[in-house]
């Protein structure tokens, strides 16, 4: 039976859920806060333990709560009651600081669901986690610090709003980061040009040697931004090895027998977007 894929997002949103639970009972000064959030981290962790493949944030919660129900009913202590917000956020900071030292930020395990494999090990990928997890734990510290100087009330208000920026900063920023860096990393290769200017019948900015896949891209993006491109090919028709030939009522495919990278965020169709195209009308 196929499993079920959840995205990457929903499953941090699902791993604050003991978390909610935990902050607004015991907000309340109701101690079984405590037990409830146990038991539905003892319940996000129990797949996990059966694939051996540990979400680091529902380990952190099983830890903090079994510790925090160990210390309430038996110890009879009250801290992890009154100071729930200060506690739980400074456990949750820990948490996302430690997994940016051991080079595991909390968030890559979630963004691996969004992701095919092939991207796990790129370096910007690996960068923009550690990001998301650094602001995650600038949040938590900051929450943790409105809890403990200021009134309950509207600390909880305040760490509301950062967490709802959290959120929203985390399913935004992968999407602009990586065109970000990719165009810092080639700035350094760049040319100064005047696509302003006018310019002569046969002047142009860029000219592009081969109309392969390649070429034709670079032609088309450069194209879109207001360069004057020629593009110069030898053969009769265009494409390279991503063109067919006919012999005798048969079609030959020169070299490209199939095109990947078509899924939801894949680079083709991401490119696809950026030339305005929609991908359904061409695949």
């Amino acid at each position: 039976m196929k499993e079920t894929k959840i995205p990457g997002m929903l499953c941090v949103l699902i791993s604050f859920i003991p978390w909610i639970i935990y902050w607004i009972l015991c907000g309340m000064g109701n101690a079984t806060g405590i037990v409830i959030a146990l038991v539905i981290a003892l319940l996000l962790t129990t797949p996990q333990i059966r694939r051996m493949d540990f979400n680091l944030m529902d380990l952190t919660s099983l830890l903090y709560f079994g510790t925090a129900t160990i210390a309430t009913f038996i110890f009879n202590l009250n801290v992890f009651v009154k100071k729930s917000g200060f506690l739980g956020y400074f456990a949750l900071f820990l948490m996302a600081l430690l997994s940016v030292i051991i080079k595991q930020p909390f968030t890559f395990q979630a963004s691996k669901r969004d992701y095919p494999e092939i991207y796990w090990k790129e370096r910007s990928f690996i960068v923009i986690n550690n990001l998301i997890t650094g602001v995650w734990a600038g949040i938590f510290m900051a929450n943790a610090t409105m809890f403990l100087l200021l009134n309950r009330s509207f600390a909880a208000i305040f760490s509301n709003t950062l967490i709802a920026f959290g959120i929203a900063f985390s399913i935004i920023f992968p999407l602009k980061a990586p065109a970000y860096l990719a165009t810092k990393e080639f700035r350094k290769y760049d040319w100064k040009v005047d696509v302003k200017r006018s310019k002569e019948e046969n002047e142009y900015d860029v000219i592009i040697v081969g109309s392969g896949i390649g070429g034709l891209t670079c032609g088309a993006l450069l194209s879109k931004r207001g360069y004057r491109v020629l593009v110069l090919e030898q053969h009769s028709q265009v494409g390279g090895y991503c063109s067919s030939f006919k012999r005798k009522n048969f079609v030959f495919n020169t070299g490209v027998e199939n095109i990947s990278g078509l899924w939801e965020k894949g680079p083709i169709t991401y490119l696809l977007k950026e030339l305005g195209f929609k991908k359904d009308e061409l695949f």
